[in-house]
């Protein structure tokens, strides 16, 4: 039941950005993260709701008013203790918790603009000055800080403003209807704003994307560089951090008579051979990950310790790579592979340290055979 929530959240989440479902999804932890956490920029949102509705109860004293100013105040610290916490421990907030924090906001926006409305229907011309601009500063602040999501914004701009324009058109028979149309038209802009905003904020995702993708891949095979491989390792390391299961195997494959290859054919078809040799290793090794280090070396993680599964993959990459290349050169090229095989948990461990335990377990599996033939020996690290 818990998980189907979950997922309807996620997919709800997902929906409010306004993008196509493979782009939200890519997105989604650069929202959350970057925007819709911030703590300080929760902590202020929050305080000036908090501060509008304990203006109101102070000054009046209603019912309506304590149970504003004590609701507000609940979900403030629900909202903000979870995000202060993970930020000071300086891990990510698992995405079910950060999506509820996020959805809660629309339970405050609803309180927010019924309790303005209330307070203006009180026809008390200093607490209406004040909830007219503490409404104005929470909606341009949505047209900012939601702009990532516009289907969320739009709505809870819209929640916000129209009972208060309808309470302010009604206060003093009528007397301000002419500030409601004026209000209104301050809204309809702030809500053209946000979507500007959301315009600016999508490219400006996209361009830093772009940016990460092109810093952590090898422009030569596709593949995921050495940059992309240590945020590979980190990020299971921070999975296993948070209780799942950390036992990794990383494959060191170390390609053999390649510098043969430049050195007859030239560094233009063992370019070639490497592109060529990384489509083989990438489709023996699916749908595990697979990075180029650099030069002729390769590295494959996989998510588990299995020794059986490794062995055979690391057998099956060699099988493969051995096989005649054609097309790269003037003739069938030929090369081999040196595997070497590292197990362990990456829980304590940080990623410099696995690559050196799969670089180790390689030179072992050279000094046991090299050549074209040889497999690692495999290393077993304890945990």
């Amino acid at each position: 039941m818990r998980g189907r929530i979950d997922a309807a959240l996620r997919d709800l989440f997902d929906w409010f950005t306004g993008l196509p479902r493979e782009e939200a999804i890519d997105f989604r932890s650069d929202i959350l993260e970057t925007v819709m956490l911030k703590p300080s920029a929760l902590l202020l949102t929050g305080m000036g709701v908090l501060l509008m509705s304990g203006t109101v109860m102070a000054l009046t004293g209603a019912g309506w008013a304590i149970a504003w100013f004590a609701v507000d105040s609940l979900l403030l610290a629900l909202r903000l203790i979870p995000t202060f916490l993970h930020e000071r421990r300086g891990r990510q907030m698992p995405a079910p918790l950060a999506r509820m924090v996020v959805m809660s906001a629309l339970i405050m926006c609803l309180i927010f603009g019924a309790g303005c409305s209330a307070t203006v229907l009180m026809q008390t011309k200093p607490l209406m000055v004040v909830a007219t601009g503490s409404l104005i500063g929470v909606v341009a602040g949505l047209a900012t800080r939601w702009a990532a999501l516009p289907r969320l914004a739009l709505p809870a701009i819209v929640v916000i403003a129209v009972p208060f324009c309808a309470a302010v058109a009604t206060a003093g028979n009528g007397m301000f209807r002419a500030g409601a149309m004026q209000f209104a038209v301050i809204i309809a802009a702030t809500a053209a704003l946000t979507l500007q905003n959301n315009r600016t904020l999508v490219a400006l995702f996209r361009a830093e994307r772009r940016n990460r993708v092109l810093a952590t891949t090898d422009s030569l095979t596709g593949l995921p560089n050495r940059a992309g491989l240590i945020a590979e390792l980190n990020r299971l390391r921070t999975a296993a951090t948070d209780g799942q299961d950390g036992e990794i195997t990383s494959l060191f494959v170390d390609l053999d008579s390649f510098k043969a290859v430049n050195d007859r054919f030239g560094h233009s078809a063992g370019d070639r051979v490497l592109a060529a040799a990384a489509m083989r290793l990438r489709a023996v090794a699916a749908p595990h990950f697979v990075c180029r280090l650099g030069g002729d070396e390769f590295v494959v993680v996989m998510n588990s310790s299995d020794r059986a599964v490794a062995t055979f993959v690391a057998r099956h990459i060699a099988e493969r790579i051995r096989e005649p290349i054609e097309g790269c050169a003037a003739e069938p090229v030929l090369i081999g592979a040196s595997i070497g095989v590292a197990f362990g948990s990456i829980a304590n461990r940080d990623a410099e340290q696995i690559l050196a335990e799969a670089d180790m377990a390689l030179y072992l599996a050279k000094d046991a055979g090299g050549g074209r033939h040889a497999i690692g020996s495999g290393l077993r690290v304890s945990a």
